[in-house]
């Protein structure tokens, strides 16, 4: 659960991306160990600034009977909500509220790793076959993208470890 939760965190990165069309550059981070179980922290409440002026927040709640992931931005045109839960199976309800309030949602079933290495098995069958100077990666899959993931994911933490205080999160 643990490893699965990291991976929704680096998620926020990405989604700040691809929906949002801009990079985080900041955040504020508290952290908590509840289950000895689990290794720390096992619940992160975040905000995060964009570089467009927006910001938003990120909340992973692993040590609990209903844990919970949310990612929430909040622009001049309106608010994206993501959230991680289970409607008979699990996956995202994306919500999409427009500047008069309206909402409209949608219900994405998770495919999890197993597609995430089925792309990235594809990648290198098909780099290994088109000797690589015909082949396009899929973008999604570069190390650019995993290092501003784990950037992102370093500058939670460390806010999280210095009880709030504003990190700037590291560009690539």
């Amino acid at each position: 659960m643990a490893s699965e939760s990291y991976n929704n965190l680096m998620a926020v990165s990405f989604y700040s991306r691809q929906l949002v069309g801009c990079e985080v550059v900041s955040v504020s981070a508290m952290t908590s160990h509840v289950d000895l179980i689990l290794p720390p922290p096992d619940n992160l409440s975040s905000v995060f600034h964009l570089e467009n002026g927006c910001s938003g927040v990120f909340v992973m709640v692993v040590s609990s009977r209903s844990p919970k992931i949310l990612w929430r931005v909040v622009g001049t045109n309106g608010t994206l909500q993501i959230e991680r839960g289970f409607q008979g199976q699990h996956g995202y309800l994306v919500s999409l509220y427009d500047a008069n309030g309206q909402c409209k949602s949608s219900f994405f079933p998770f495919s999890g790793v197993t597609e995430e290495l089925k792309a990235f098995f594809n990648d290198v069958s098909e780099n290994t076959l088109k000797k690589g100077s015909q082949f396009v990666p899929e973008h999604r899959l570069s190390f650019v993208e995993g290092a501003r993931d784990v950037a992102l994911l370093e500058a939670m933490l460390e806010s999280g470890s210095r009880q709030g205080k504003q990190v700037q999160v590291k560009k690539f």
